[in-house]
């Protein structure tokens, strides 16, 4: 280490008007070459874990009051000291999942330090450490930096062991409540973001798949229908409901078959969405609502037949928008006060080729089910009614 803080001094006295650090530190793997590359970031980043950024993290008293502490002066706001989380960031990328654990208490009280912040933009930056933390945990093999073998070290083990994932679950969820109107919505998907990354790595350190699903049910109900139902309608705020829904595949990916607990609840929101008038102004909204609706389709396949007539409902009401809006010439947002021309006429193609793989794979599913042969001829009675329709659901 000696040497490492040796080549950072020269090369400070060589650049004196430099502030860029990863300058710095690739100036160290140049010097010490190519065979100990490898293990010179890890023990440069344990030198800025305990010796660097702790002074910039102060821990006050535990009896104070939160808003007391959030009040705290914090050095690593200060003017000056912006390099600390550049630090921190780099420093979690480094490291193996051996030196994670080695270096948790140096780790753990900047990143919920930042979370604590009254600041959403703060906020929003330490969710987004403790997400990068979590996934290099999940991604680091049983090498260390020397490329030597070690025991391999279990990453859920070691949160269930140190109280850590309930911790951080409790730090997590409350910040899901971050909504309009007492939130604005820029801020709330700025923060968002960070947090739902957050809470899906933390999903996959749980001992046992009932307490990984019980976990991921959680995450549903309080990370996406919660929040799309608090809101007076999504439409009103599509940046924040576009986010929301787009995070709803990974969840229903990793609960898979347990999905369907969550159909009664699901569809008729993805449905409403899909029928609002507006939806179509909004043209990523409404493609994340159909990706999700095929997540939905994907792994819940098995009780889609029973709510078919509501995903229908809302699949249709969409396609008779989008083909009223094509035999007018326009693009999807023109109609409703939206952009027109020729960007807009590719966002009504996009919408309509999602409609129409949406429809395929419910299709799909439906003559793969018992209900098969009602569901034949409820697409004659639907394309009777209405011959646009064929585009949607191929006839037999």
């Amino acid at each position: 280490m000696k040497d490492a803080l040796d080549v950072v001094m020269a090369w400070q006295l060589r650049n004196p008007d430099a502030t860029d650090q990863a300058e710095a530190i690739e100036a160290v793997k140049v010097s010490r070459g190519m065979k100990n590359e490898s293990e010179l970031p890890s023990r440069l980043a344990s030198h800025f874990l305990q010796l660097t950024i702790p002074p910039l993290f102060p821990q006050y008293k535990k009896n104070l009051q939160t808003l007391e502490n959030a009040r705290q002066r914090a050095p690593w706001r200060d003017a000056g000291n912006e390099h600390a989380l550049d630090l921190l960031e780099w420093s979690i990328g480094v490291l193996s999942q051996k030196d994670i654990e080695t270096q948790w208490r140096f780790l753990m009280p900047p990143i919920l330090q930042t979370i604590d912040s009254l600041e959403v933009e703060w906020k929003a930056k330490g969710c987004h450490l403790l997400a990068l933390l979590l996934q290099q945990m999940q991604h680091t093999t049983g090498q260390d930096a020397g490329l030597k073998p070690v025991m391999p070290s279990n990453p859920t083990e070691f949160l269930q062991r140190t109280g850590y994932h309930s911790l951080l679950a409790d730090v997590l969820l409350p910040l899901l409540t971050h909504l309009p109107s007492l939130t604005p919505e820029d801020d709330s998907v700025i923060l968002l973001s960070p947090v739902y990354s957050a809470l899906i790595s933390l999903a996959h350190f749980l001992p046992s798949e009932p307490r990984k699903t019980a976990f991921l049910s959680t995450l549903v109900r309080q990370a996406i229908v919660d929040p799309l139902t608090h809101l007076p309608n999504p439409c009103i705020y599509p940046s924040l409901s576009t986010l929301i829904i787009s995070y709803l595949p990974p969840l229903l990916t990793a609960l898979q078959l347990d999905a369907v607990k969550h159909l009664s609840v699901l569809l008729p929101l993805l449905s409403s969405i899909l029928q609002d008038p507006f939806t179509l102004s909004h043209t990523q909204m409404v493609v994340a609502t159909l990706v999700a609706l095929r997540s939905v389709l994907a792994n819940a396949w098995p009780r889609v037949a029973a709510h078919r007539r509501t995903i229908l409902l809302g699949l249709c009401v969409l396609w008779s928008r989008c083909v009223e809006v094509r035999q007018r010439g326009e693009g999807v947002g023109q109609a409703l006060g939206g952009g027109s021309g020729s960007g807009s006429r590719s966002e009504r193609d996009e919408v309509e080729g999602q409609v129409r793989e949406t429809g395929a794979m419910l299709d799909a599913v439906l003559r793969a089910s018992e209900e098969a042969a009602a569901w034949e001829v409820e697409k004659r009675e639907l394309v009777g009614v209405d011959k646009v329709y064929s585009q949607v659901f191929s006839l037999s």
